[in-house]
């Protein structure tokens, strides 16, 4: 159990980190590296006492122990600097020179001190650095830390599920953390088996799939025995081991989700890093039970789905729930929670999908109270059971109301005694086993529906509260009104191109749609004359009017005017009256966007209709309330901005001390330039992995980015992938031709591409990292597109000779040494700024979320 004096431990931990690593991640990050670091020693510690050997911290990377970094005989900048580099060592980024085994004295060579880990724990680490140079610091932190004891995993996954409380984070993407007494309802509702194959597509940080496994080892542990699931064979284990499966898009949240499920006893969990809704490489891979709390909040944009699903749509509610429901074996079963559009919105994707579960697999339908997520989100959410096997012996759905669950609905969230979740377990478990004629009635609301009933009705309505003839629940306090019936709206027009003095001279701003993204509009290409407003159907609009395009590839896209302005036809304009503060009807409209694009005609050129815009649904708040969410919205807009201009003029700089020689790239790299190779790519899973483009465009590899071949290519081909190789892009834009970036990880199993050039720094003339700074400053960014060439309209590209000829400074390899020491922790502050903006842009999303209460965004029609 976690303990008050644990949790107080962690805290304080994060108290200590916030002036170094504000952003929560980021702390989370270090403690859970930290405790793990200070674990695998804990393990070896434990190994010697009971006679045997180290595992983890030996030969090369014993002096980087735990207990090697905390005697007071070590300095505070020895302490970090050994701290720092035991972590690069652990994820394998960092190697040491040794003297050379049965070489001559004086020789050395380079090793890999964490070869012998195995590859959890290297991956675990991958990429792991210290992001502040601080020794005080650290000592304090580490100090703290050291604080814990542990002496098996159970108690150091206790702790570490409290550090998973603090992420935050998970909200802001709409991934927010399902409570703990939540995912073991389900899962004891479901009684999972030794046998079943289980999948999580969400994973997160593997909440589901812990509990689960810790549900087999409960149900199959005798009275009294000290060894969780002892009544499991020794093969029962292993194939348990196998059966739980994870996915997550989010590498960080892999990682998470790995170690948690290490300290839960799985040597090596199947997590991977897979996209569920836009990758089928795994389509195929179908799970006994399938335990899931999928995002709710859909990318701007929408997301853009293979083709594989049989519901078309762009929401990521709609595609997870019919992802789940298609991926069940013919006995599966499922438990997903779902927001209230799932079970409500009239939308023809929603109706197409409730229909689709009810014929094929539903059996329940649990309605949660709002305020279960508190305080990520006060979304109205609801669980779906599917039981393949149920659904074909019976004709009805029960549909049960929860209307406490143990804790207060408030933002702290607080135990109360009310609690209907172990009745509405007793409901469930007699409806799953046959047995639900002898449940005495009316203890909590429910109500048993044929699907004759449900699929009769043109939405095939599921939510809970109307069926059960209440007046469904709404966690919103506004109303929601129809844009027509509170706001005027007009479109603009344009005079006629072939008079002159319509144009010349004009001093009036005429804007056109695409010039509606900016936003707050403040400037337009053209103006007209007075004349030219007079003799068109163009009129001139005040400030603070609301701008919707309407046509074209900028159709959805809303502005507000910040000066008095004309604009074209293509252009709504909804004029400000006294009902709405005019940027918070800007922002309302802007949300819409999506739902303006897909009630839009017109094929590959959308074309939205002032009718369209008129019958959008939108809230209407006190004026207090309006100017409130706009503040809030406007102080994450700031940092925004703030962010995007820092990064705009951020470029890693070199200062170049004249006594350095020049020389080119050729005479400091160990073989030639060399181009990669493509190959055919195949749509079904492969060993063999090519990097796409788009893996090294940022200029940090993104190892998710590949494409399978099915293709022989020998381990020693020139076109495999090397830790240490430094891939410049041949062929892009203007912008990106020769963009560098380093494969940083260890993976055989890669290629690169033909649109990209391999070069591998000789380190004994000059270090990999300082060369990779080199090719990404901006001297050899600017020589890399003058001397890129093709064909008019043609993409740029960059040959060997060009690459060999680059122009590279070379200090000596201490001077090296101390410029990549700054420019990494630059790269790092850079990274954290780089992080605000999908951190406040979710922020944003939320409190619009909010705004919009429990009403459903409509999706794309089929």
């Amino acid at each position: 159990m976690l303990t008050a004096e644990t949790k107080r431990r962690i805290d304080s931990c994060r108290d200590i980190l916030v002036g170094k690593l504000p952003l929560p991640t980021d702390q989370v990050e270090l403690i859970t590296l930290a405790l793990i670091y200070k674990f695998m020693d804990d393990l070896d510690e434990e190994s010697v006492a009971m006679g045997g050997k180290r595992s983890f911290f030996t030969g090369a990377l014993a002096p980087y122990r735990w207990r090697a970094l905390m005697p007071q005989t070590v300095s505070a900048e020895e302490r970090m600097a050994r701290f720092a580099d035991g972590l690069e060592l652990l994820g394998g980024g960092k190697k040491l020179r040794v003297p050379k085994k049965n070489g001559k004295k004086g020789e050395e060579e380079e090793i890999d001190p964490a070869a012998h880990l195995p590859a959890l724990f290297r991956d675990i680490f991958r990429n792991a650095f210290l992001k502040f140079r601080d020794g005080r610091i650290l000592t304090l932190f580490l100090t703290e830390l050291g604080g814990f004891a542990y002496s098996h995993s159970e108690e150091l996954g206790n702790a570490f599920e409290y550090i998973l409380q603090c992420m935050g984070a998970q909200g802001d993407n709409g991934q927010f953390r399902t409570p703990r007494h939540i995912i073991d309802f389900m899962v004891a509702c479901l009684d999972p088996q030794p046998t079943d194959k289980i999948l999580d597509p969400a994973c997160g940080t593997g909440g589901f799939l812990v509990s689960a496994f810790k549900h087999i080892l409960e149900a199959h542990t005798s009275p009294g025995s000290t060894l969780p699931g002892d009544r499991l064979s020794h093969e029962q284990r292993q194939r348990l081991y196998a059966n739980f499966t994870g996915y997550d898009t989010n590498d960080q949240m892999v990682k998470l989700s790995r170690v948690n499920l290490f300290l839960h006893q799985f040597a090596s969990p199947t997590i991977h890093i897979y996209d569920t809704l836009t990758n089928d490489a795994r389509w195929h891979e179908k799970a006994d039970l399938i335990l899931a709390n999928p995002p709710f909040m859909t990318p701007k944009g929408g997301v853009v789905p293979h083709t594989r699903f049989r519901i078309p749509a762009k929401k990521s509610e709609v595609l997870f729930t019919d992802y789940i429901a298609e991926h069940l074996t013919p006995d599966g079963r499922a438990g997903v929670i779902v927001p209230n559009g799932i079970v409500a919105t009239t939308q023809n994707a929603y109706v197409k999908l409730r229909r689709f579960l009810v014929e094929d697999s539903l059996v329940a339908v649990v309605s949660l109270p709002t305020g279960v997520f508190k305080p990520y989100s006060g979304v109205k959410t609801s669980i779906l059971f599917l039981d393949k096997k149920l659904a074909r012996r019976t004709d009805k759905i029960l549909f049960l109301k929860i209307a406490a669950d143990g804790f207060d609905l408030g933002d702290q969230r607080r135990p109360i005694e009310d609690n209907d979740l172990p009745l509405a377990k007793r409901y469930l478990d007699r409806w799953f086993n046959g047995q639900f004629s002898v449940m005495p009635p009316e203890l909590i609301p429910f109500k048993l529906v044929e699907k004759r009933e449900l699929v009769a009705h043109r939405s095939v309505g599921l939510q809970v509260e109307q069926l059960l003839g209440e007046v469904a629940e709404n966690n919103s306090e506004h109303k929601i009104v129809r844009l027509g019936d509170v706001c005027e709206t007009t479109s603009g027009g344009t005079p006629l191109r072939s008079k002159t003095e319509f144009y010349e001279g004009g001093t009036i701003p005429w804007i056109k749609s695409g010039e509606v993204a900016q936003g707050r509009v403040t400037t337009a290409a053209e103006s007209i004359t007075e004349l030219g407003l007079k003799s068109s159907s163009a009129k001139l609009f005040p400030i603070d009017t609301v701008l919707v395009a309407m046509y074209g590839a900028t159709a959805g896209e809303v502005g507000i005017l910040k000066i008095p302005a004309t604009t074209n036809q293509a252009v709504c304009g909804v004029l400000p009256n006294e009902r709405f503060v005019p940027e918070f009807l800007f922002y309302a409209l802007r949300s819409l966007k999506e739902e303006m694009k897909c009630r839009a005609g017109g094929g590959a050129q959308p074309n939205i209709s002032q009718q369209i815009i008129r019958d959008l649904e939108i809230p209407l708040l006190p004026l207090e309330e309006q100017r409130r969410i706009v503040a809030e919205i406007e102080g994450y807009q700031q940092v925004i901005d703030g962010a995007r201009q820092i990064l705009a003029a951020y470029r890693p700089r070199i200062d170049i001390d004249s006594e350095w020689p020049m020389v080119e790239l050729s005479s400091v790299i160990r073989e030639k330039p060399k181009n990669g190779y493509s190959g055919q790519p195949v749509q079904h899973p492969t060993k063999l992995k090519v990097l796409s483009l788009s893996a090294t465009t940022s200029g940090r590899l993104d190892a998710t980015k590949f494409k399978y071949l099915d293709e022989e290519i020998p381990q020693n081909a020139q076109c495999r992938c090397r830790h240490g190789d430094i891939y410049l892009q041949r062929g892009n834009t203007a912008e990106l031709v020769g963009t560098a970036a380093l494969f940083d990880i260890d993976d055989a199993d890669f290629i690169y591409p033909d649109l990209m050039i391999r070069v591998r720094a000789d380190e004994s003339k000059v270090l990999t990292k300082f060369l990779l700074h080199t090719l990404q400053s901006e001297p050899v960014r600017a020589f890399l597109k003058r001397q890129a060439g093709g064909a008019a309209g043609s993409m740029p590209k960059v040959n060997q000779g060009i690459v060999e000829r680059v122009p590279i400074p070379l200090p000596p390899l201490p001077e090296q040494e101390r410029i990549v020491a700054k420019l990494d922790a630059e790269a790092a502050r850079i990274e954290a700024v780089r992080g605000l903006i999908p951190a406040f842009e979710a922020k944003i999303q939320r409190v619009l979320a909010r705004v919009w209460g429990t009403r459903p965004q409509s999706c794309c029609p089929p």
